[in-house]
């Protein structure tokens, strides 16, 4: 028999967890608009948030400016004992609300896939997932710990502070990079490098974030500003280095 595990949030990144796990467990999934016939096509469960929160595994699939709603409006519907992860982006954020929150009778992990709907080929094999022990049992974390690891993710053991510095430059400074491109407009052509593919294949995948989410990954991580500011700082200095030598080649 499967164990049983609620996904809160059915959104892309609910729905893709959706479909990823429901080999491995038996998925019930909830959301703030009703997505019976969605589910149905997934081969999952929608029930109520309050049916939700009676099993005992609990990821919280949503847009980080819902978080602390969801968070007081399960606290008390929980079994004692429940495990509950998040999926967010920033750690320090979700981790430190989740901690406030939530009963100290409940098991909190936060984790991040370090994928998503737009970046996985077919297997989630070989892809990583960071995990934070916010307020679990050694035994429950191990088992988490191994479940990821059974269906072929690769482990990142970190702290929320830890986590958000190394996301600033990943995630941040990446998307920001990519929004560039795309506010230029930058188009594919047909004499491209492979280095060119490359960011290319950045701008593709941030087509698909909402103003929300980069704006969320910008504003809300406390070490986004400093690597960001660092990078236009760079671009300037270079930018007009490039200048200076280009007007003196004009007057040789």
């Amino acid at each position: 028999m499967k164990n049983k595990i609620s996904i809160i949030g059915f959104g892309n990144f609910g729905q893709f967890m959706a479909k990823s796990l429901k080999e491995f467990l038996e998925v019930n999934v909830t959301d703030k608009i009703e997505k019976t016939e969605e589910s149905k096509n997934l081969g999952v469960k929608f029930v109520s948030l309050e049916e939700s929160c009676k099993n005992k595994i609990i990821i919280l699939a949503i847009p980080m400016e819902d978080l602390e709603e969801i968070l007081n409006r399960i606290k008390n519907k929980l079994i004692p004992g429940t495990l509950v992860l998040d999926v967010c982006s920033l750690k320090m954020f979700s981790c430190s609300l989740m901690k406030k929150i939530l009963p100290r009778n409940i098991q909190i992990i936060g984790t991040h896939p370090l994928f998503g709907p737009h970046s996985v080929k077919g297997s989630l094999n070989g892809m990583r997932i960071a995990l934070v022990n916010v307020h679990a049992t050694n035994k429950i974390f191990n088992e988490v710990q191994r479940f990821c690891e059974n269906i072929g993710l690769k482990i990142i053991i970190t702290t929320p502070e830890e986590h958000d510095k190394q996301m600033a430059i990943s995630q941040a400074l990446t998307h920001f990079i990519g929004q560039v491109c795309k506010k230029i407009n930058l188009q594919r052509i047909e004499m491209s490098t492979k280095t060119f593919n490359d960011l290319m294949n950045i701008v593709d995948i941030i087509k698909n974030d909402t103003p929300k989410l980069f704006n969320n990954m910008q504003t809300m991580n406390p070490f986004s500003k400093n690597i960001r500011n660092k990078f236009i700082l760079a671009s300037k200095k270079l930018n007009n280095q490039l200048n200076s030598e280009s007007g003196r080649r004009k007057n040789v």
